[in-house]
């Protein structure tokens, strides 16, 4: 009876870690399955020995419900998985913006504004802006007021630099698209709220 009862213990602890260490141990169901299976074959080949096919055939049966029951439990895992993982790469994304507004803020108490450009901050700060999560360098730009102004203008005018924005290009590495991570002046919004703040500013 070796061989059944191996694979009902297999079940049993594969299922147990499966609910307590990390749902991804679910898919060793794979292995419980083959575990049954071969029992059934030696209780076939040497029923005196390895103990009653009937016996082996029903270990099977139960152990096939059980791991089909766990796969099925790995798998609707899979899709939050991926919405977490999805959240980690954007909460990564956002700490590294953090630690460049971090950088801004010091820039500003130091010399009254902030930098006109990427390279007016790594000459003053010592780095360039950092990548976000997918590899893609983070765009920055300076502000005066509530619109941005051409770098002439600022040139001749000498107006403040009083507002930034951080942006990254999201998953799919283009500007300007719904997945666009954006903070600006230390907040986050999304693409769509940023176009509907630049509408209402056109429109004062």
């Amino acid at each position: 009876m070796g061989p059944a009862m191996t694979s009902v213990a297999l079940m049993i602890i594969i299922t147990g870690a499966a609910l307590v260490a990390t749902k991804w141990l679910a898919f060793g169901a794979v292995l419980v399955i083959w575990s049954a299976w071969r029992a059934v074959r030696l209780a076939k080949r040497d029923p005196e020995w390895y103990g009653g096919l009937k016996t082996a055939k029903a270990t099977l049966v139960v152990t096939i419900v059980g791991s089909l029951g766990l796969a099925a439990y790995g798998i609707s895992y899979i899709p939050q998985a991926v919405e977490n993982y999805g959240i980690r790469r954007v909460a990564a994304t956002e700490a590294a913006m953090y630690h460049v507004a971090n950088s801004l803020e010091e820039y500003k108490r130091a010399f009254g504004s902030y930098p006109k450009d990427a390279q007016e901050f790594k000459k003053a700060i010592g780095e360039s802006l950092p990548s976000d999560y997918w590899e893609q360098s983070l765009k920055y730009q300076s502000k005066i007021g509530d619109i941005a102004e051409q770098k002439e203008s600022i040139e001749r005018t000498g107006l403040p630099l009083n507002h930034f924005e951080l942006r990254s290009a999201g998953p799919d590495g283009i500007i300007g698209t719904d997945d666009d991570i954006i903070m600006r002046d230390g907040i986050f919004f999304t693409n769509s709220e940023v176009k509907k703040l630049t509408a209402v500013q056109q429109l004062r």
